[in-house]
């Protein structure tokens, strides 16, 4: 299995599920910040990470300040629209390595199957 390779951008990144699927098994996988609203998303869809955050997405301005802006973030949600709108909130604050998963975790189901 190929390394995941990820580089700083002033711009939301989308990354694919097979490709956070990789990331995540490595030594730098990212900080995955859920913002579906429901704590459990991410296990009730099999993603495995001990580096997750679980947020409402009305709720997510409150969690800006608090995270280092040079980690790199990958965020999901249900079907892609409201991680993109939190990851270009981010960038807006000056983070350096933001990704929206595409297509969100009904995409990471259908790539699982």
């Amino acid at each position: 299995m190929t390394t995941f390779t990820f580089e700083e951008s002033e711009q939301v990144q989308f990354i694919e599920p097979e490709d956070l699927k990789r990331w995540l098994e490595q030594e730098d996988a990212p900080l995955v910040i859920n913002v579906t609203g429901e704590e459990t998303a991410l296990q009730e869809h099999g993603v495995e990470t001990s580096r997750q955050i679980s947020v409402a997405i009305t709720e997510f301005a409150s969690l800006v300040n608090e995270l280092d802006p040079d980690e790199p973030v990958v965020i999901v949600c249900q079907l892609g629209q409201k991680s993109f709108n939190a990851a270009q909130r981010l960038i807006e604050s000056d983070y350096s390595c933001v990704f929206s998963l595409h297509g969100g975790l009904e995409a990471w189901k259908r790539e699982a199957e």
